[in-house]
């Protein structure tokens, strides 16, 4: 069950473009609570629903890597608001934990998903045993960790051996024309959208800073390897617009 705290951390006064180098947890705990009531709705929105087929086909690429257990343990890690969660919900058997950060995200996930249990914490360090899960998720929540290293070796602390750490982030295409389109939108429509229905569209021009300051394919796979895991690949979706990183302990 997640716990609300008494009092809101305040943000530094960082802007949008500064928060994605600091990322403290107060200040992405406080983005994140800020816009919990409009974050649903903003991202089924601006991913034209697109964001629904990205879970479910890392819920997909799962239960391949999951073969015949009969009773998985998944954490899915930066949860929000429990959606990747509940598509590893769907898979046999499957016993999910969900973990974020804010308890804003966490008390709307608790009312949508009641039968998946919710905790609050953060990535660089998991209230979990040594080889607990056997596969540890993260949807579109690795680019805000505040230590991306400390934070995956602790995805692969957690792992059972043979376990699977599975990954959703945004991706800017490789292809020149693509990349321009999605820049554009990414940068001036984008929060245009979301001033228009949310109280807080900070969130929404950090996002495509935090997007275009992390690391993606090759030089995100490598740093999977670095560490700890012993293999990593990437699977480019919807045009490049989203990519799915999948790594073995």
């Amino acid at each position: 069950m997640a716990n609300k705290a008494e009092t809101s951390p305040n943000r530094p006064q960082e802007t949008a473009k500064s928060l994605f180098r600091t990322k403290s947890h107060a200040s992405i705990q406080h983005m994140f609570d800020e816009v919990a009531p409009t974050y649903d709705f903003l991202n089924h929105l601006l991913s034209l629903g697109i964001d629904n087929y990205w879970r479910a086909f890392a819920a997909a690429k799962a239960k391949k890597l999951i073969g015949a257990n009969p009773a998985p343990d998944i954490l899915d890690v930066a949860t929000g608001t429990g959606d990747l969660a509940k598509e590893m919900s769907k898979l046999q058997g499957a016993r999910v934990t969900g973990m974020d950060l804010s308890p804003e995200m966490l008390a709307i996930a608790e009312k949508k998903y009641p039968q998946i249990r919710f905790v609050q914490g953060y990535a660089e360090k998991l209230n979990f045993d040594t080889a607990s899960f056997d596969i540890v998720s993260a949807g579109f929540g690795a680019r805000n960790f505040e230590d991306l290293t400390k934070g995956l070796k602790e995805f692969h602390r957690v792992l059972k051996p043979g376990g699977h750490a599975l990954i959703i982030e945004p991706m800017i295409p490789r292809n020149p024309v693509m990349k321009k389109l999605y820049l554009i939108y990414f940068k001036k429509v984008l929060p245009k959208i979301a001033s228009m229905v949310s109280k807080s569209s900070f969130a929404y021009d950090y996002l495509p800073h935090s997007v275009e300051s992390f690391p993606q394919d090759k030089e995100f796979s490598a740093i999977l390897k670095s560490a700890g895991f012993q293999s990593a690949e990437f699977i480019p979706m919807t045009f490049e617009t989203s990519i799915l990183y999948i790594a073995k302990k």
